[in-house]
């Protein structure tokens, strides 16, 4: 056989196959994508939209770097936004990884540490990204793409200011909340495109920050009881509820948890039974 139509006969499969992956990549770009990814007994996620990309934690260990390269183009190592709600192992460890492979433009935090050596690993990953650092406060919105928000809901500007002084005794109090916004209302009784993303605040601060109904809920701190009141659910109204848990001994989520959204008839989404959620636009 000529050499020439070896050549061809083996480059020609080696084109069709990777013009098959772009084609499938650039119809994927155009979609905008909240990932709740499945990273065992912690919170992850992705949000996409186009070819903009912001992650909210990263829970423990790296299979938050699994769920980022099945989700976002293989050639893709640019983050817009990485968020850490609050500095606990199952919502920063993973972030340590996704700081070493990709590049990341703004890290959003709560300006609250600790002095645990996980988290002056964070503080070193941080120096050394050199991306522009921000403390969240409610009021502010971060714009990721047109028609793709994020709205912070928590903490307030007085509460920074007195956790800087006095850090609270619960980290969990710390959890920047966040209201993703899909654009326009999708119905015409006016209820949003939105979903609430709670971290691990607790119930009691999470109550007065719900303003509005929203189709999802990421349910507070794992499924417990601490994090989810039949006040959060009566002013969310949310049709699905989504559990970011993995195997643990804390019993999450709590059967007070699941009891309460199956009585409001809320489709229940887990990460231990249903892998990583996804949900688009």
């Amino acid at each position: 056989m000529d050499l020439k139509v070896q050549v061809l006969l083996f480059i020609t499969p080696l084109l069709v196959g990777l013009g098959i992956i772009l084609t499938f990549q650039s119809i994927n770009l155009s979609k905008s994508n909240l990932i709740f990814c499945d990273v065992g007994q912690g919170d992850g996620i992705l949000i996409t939209s186009g070819s903009k990309q912001a992650v909210v934690d990263g829970g423990p260990g790296e299979k938050i770097l699994e769920c980022l390269s099945s989700n976002m183009p293989f050639w893709d190592r640019d983050l817009e936004l990485v968020i850490m709600t609050h500095p606990q192992r199952d919502h920063m460890e993973g972030l340590l990884a996704v700081l070493e492979r990709y590049r990341v433009k703004t890290i959003v935090v709560t300006g609250v540490g600790n002095n645990t050596g996980l988290y002056k690993a964070w503080e070193e990953a941080v120096g050394k990204e050199k991306a522009q650092m921000h403390i969240a406060q409610a009021g502010e919105r971060f714009a990721i793409s047109r028609g793709l928000s994020l709205d912070v809901l928590w903490p307030s500007f007085a509460k920074v200011t007195q956790w800087q002084a006095e850090p609270p005794s619960d980290l969990n109090e710390t959890s920047i909340v966040m209201r993703l916004e899909w654009g326009r209302p999708s119905t015409s009784s006016g209820s949003a495109r939105c979903a609430y993303l709670t971290g691990d605040l607790p119930k009691e601060h999470l109550e007065p920050l719900i303003d509005r109904s929203c189709e999802i809920l990421k349910v507070s701190h794992h499924g417990s009881k601490t994090g989810t009141s039949k006040a959060v659910l009566d002013l969310a109204q949310p049709k699905a509820a989504i559990i970011q848990v993995g195997k643990n001994s804390f019993g999450h989520p709590h059967k007070e948890v699941v009891d309460l959204l199956i009585s409001k008839g809320i489709k229940i989404l887990r990460n231990d039974t249903d892998g990583t959620i996804r949900i688009g636009k």
